[in-house]
């Protein structure tokens, strides 16, 4: 049980046996521990079998397969779970995605990247009448401007930062790949334009860099800031391989840094760790952050 989980219900996480003992795959369930107030012994059953389906799933079909496809639907049918994405009130807890205003009016969670996701600076809030927000489930949305969309996964637009003229050659500022996947140009230092440790390749999955328009962004490592303006922020946390296949710095946290557990190395495959950059632990035990 866990008193972490402010919108979720359960979650599954998938991490090696002991000093990576044995080949298999373990998992751990949490569950809220609001569940089990007043009684609520159907929904927290409910969630267990829920969380089980999916670890079934990733027995059988790997860690890249769909969190509420056909397959883990099948799955949750035959351990009695409800086979739907789970909502808590009017909100979706298990999304991947939030949509929400800015100024805490409300939160919706999506599962998938839909238009509004994409782009809420088209839509309103209709009590406060802010633009809306969109942002990655289990980041903390108070940074985000009005009328952006904040996932890491969706190449950035902001109404009036980017126009059809507005090239990357004559840009005054360049958001891009470090593996020369993409290139955006953009005429305003913008929040990627300073935190492009934040986003990553859409392509590649690669941190993206920011560097002035005469720049070649495939010059710099990912993840850095190299516009001459912007005073370049130290890394203060560390997120990488156990086993030293890769080590990236970052000036604040990003979901990568806040839960390692949740990815692994393209290289070996192992799951990633974060830590302090100026405290690397002697032992590095896979999936833990070792910056709480």
């Amino acid at each position: 049980m866990t008193d972490s989980f402010q919108r979720k219900l359960g979650a599954c996480q998938v991490y090696q046996g002991p000093d990576g003992e044995g080949t298999d795959d373990q998992y751990r369930i949490r569950i809220a521990r609001r569940l089990f107030k007043d009684d609520f012994s159907a929904d927290w059953q409910d969630t267990v079998r829920h969380e089980v389906a999916h670890a079934y799933v990733i027995s059988q079909y790997g860690r890249d397969v769909q969190p509420h496809g056909p397959e883990w639907k099948d799955a949750a049918r035959r351990a009695g779970a409800d086979p739907t994405a789970r909502y808590e009130g009017e909100d979706l807890v298990d999304a991947d995605y939030v949509l929400a205003c800015p100024a805490g009016c409300f939160e919706r969670g999506y599962l998938k990247r839909s238009k509004r996701i994409k782009f809420p600076w088209k839509y309103a809030c209709g009590e406060c009448e802010s633009r809306l927000v969109s942002y990655d489930a289990g980041e903390n949305p108070s940074a985000v401007e009005p009328g952006t969309c904040d996932v890491a996964s969706i190449p950035w637009e902001q109404e009036g930062d980017r126009n059809d003229t507005n090239t990357p050659q004559s840009a005054p500022y360049l958001l891009a790949c470090p593996n020369g996947c993409t290139e955006w140009g953009y005429q305003q230092r913008s929040k990627r334009i300073k935190n492009p440790w934040r986003y990553s390749c859409p392509e590649c999955d690669t941190k993206l860099v920011s560097c002035d328009g005469q720049d070649t962004p495939t010059a710099f490592d990912p993840g850095t800031c190299n516009v001459e303006s912007i005073s370049w922020t130290n890394p203060q946390v560390v997120y990488a391989c156990p086993n030293g296949c890769f080590s990236v710095g970052y000036a604040q946290h990003c979901d990568e840094t806040r839960h390692p557990g949740r990815y692994t190395c393209g290289e070996c495959g192992t799951q990633t760790v974060s830590y302090p950059a100026d405290q690397r632990p002697d032992d590095l035990t896979p999936g833990t952050n070792y910056t709480d």
